[in-house]
């Protein structure tokens, strides 16, 4: 039982050691300028459904890049759908030409797939880059000219980013989904093993596009974001996640609603991807055992056990650090340092309620496949076999949870 017990401790304390090197690298020469070499024409396609101060705010964000050339495509469901009358507001206000398409109701495809779908019909042949972006998150001016560089100065195919969620209030459950979202931010991506693809962040070269046959792949589909994974592996398009495309994601749940965001996200996964399930079960509930593990040693009178658990409260006390001088580089933090505390000081000194909230999400996540998103419950009974159950009254917030799928 005892070998036991160190076998759990010392798997805890390497992946301790790897995620604390990831997240120094990850820190190191941020931030950067990146300027595209070239800037082709580009075309951003959104999905939207209903309407927050949070959509408004992304839209007037997004309309005003400092990309010379590009126009943005926006899909709703239908004229009654209140993103539609906040798009035509908007389309009148100065800043990029924005161009609505209305996709209809999906019937047996998720929704925000649906409304992707009938973005692809907005494309021109000039379109040389095709970037998607998610209407909850907050680009920042550079944010398309960071991809575009990312793609046209290396001579990559595709890349990707990722969301770094903020609480929007001050409660526990928003600061705890943060702080949770944080741990995974710099972990180690890998195009030559796979990568997986973010709706949130995504560009690609036109001709890349055309040869995924993502239509394809869409059809009938509940997540854009496993779909195009699926696609680009197929293609053989490998797809990169350069460092400075994280994206701000203000949310504010309680806790309810934190555990149904968890669970889908990691239902998701489970559906599509059971390897990357098990590969983050393994990452999350190994550091509870392990750490468990060594407390009942050091308990028995250990010193190496105790010594382990003083090491693991340095290792997690230099991840927060570079995860704060990370968030500093690329957003500076004076702006929101009054509503950034709770969460960093949950980050810091609640490891334990964060880490088993997360893990309590994805051992959850495989009891069902209802999944409820943006108003709409859903039965997926596989990647593209999607049943709508029914939908719900959609409900105005100042910030809604993240709707990636």
């Amino acid at each position: 039982m005892e070998i036991l017990l160190w076998i759990l401790a010392a798997a805890w304390m390497a992946i301790a050691v790897l995620t604390t090197v990831t997240a120094w690298r990850y820190a190191q020469g941020l931030p950067f300028p990146e300027v595209p070499q070239t800037a082709p024409p580009a075309a951003v396609l959104v999905a939207i459904k209903g309407v927050s101060d949070l959509s408004r705010s992304f839209f007037a964000r997004l309309r005003h890049q400092s990309y010379p050339a590009y126009r943005v495509i926006a899909a709703v469901e239908s004229e009654d759908d209140p993103a539609f009358l906040m798009l035509k507001e908007e389309s009148k206000k100065p800043g990029a030409p924005l161009r609505i398409v209305i996709a209809g109701l999906a019937d047996r495809t998720g929704q925000k797939v649906w409304n992707l779908l009938a973005t692809l019909d907005g494309l021109e042949p000039e379109d040389g880059i095709v970037a998607f972006a998610d209407a909850d998150t907050l680009p920042g001016p550079d944010w398309l000219s960071r991809l575009a560089a990312s793609l046209v100065n290396p001579g990559r195919e595709a890349v990707t980013g990722y969301r770094w969620i903020i609480p929007a209030d001050s409660r526990l459950s928003s600061a705890a989904v943060a702080a949770a979202n944080a741990s995974i931010i710099t972990l180690p991506r890998l195009p030559s093993v796979k990568n997986h693809c973010w709706g949130g962040t995504f560009a690609i070269r036109r001709e890349a596009l055309e040869r995924l046959s993502i239509r394809r792949s869409w059809e009938g589909a509940f997540s854009d974001d496993a779909q195009m994974t699926l696609a680009c592996k197929e293609a053989r398009v490998p797809v990169f996640s350069p460092r400075q495309s994280l994206l701000l994601s203000p949310v504010a749940m309680n806790w309810r609603e934190a555990f149904s965001f968890g669970c889908r996200q990691y239902r998701i996964i489970w559906i599509h991807d059971r390897g990357l399930w098990a590969l983050a079960a393994f990452g999350t509930l190994l550091p509870l055992t392990g750490a468990t593990a060594a407390m009942a040693m050091a308990f028995q009178g250990s010193l190496a056990a105790s010594a382990l658990l003083a090491a693991s409260l340095m290792l997690g006390e230099l991840r927060y650090r570079t995860r704060r001088k990370i968030f500093a580089a690329l957003w500076g933090e004076d702006a929101e340092a009054e509503r950034l505390r709770l969460y960093w000081r949950t980050e810091r000194w609640l490891r334990p309620i964060w880490l088993s909230f997360h893990a309590l999400c994805i051992v959850a996540a495989p009891g069902s496949r209802r999944i409820r998103w943006a108003g709409v419950e859903y039965l997926v009974r596989g990647p593209q076999d999607v049943l709508v159950l029914r939908s719900q009254p959609q409900k105005k917030a100042a910030a809604a949870p993240p709707q990636d799928g």
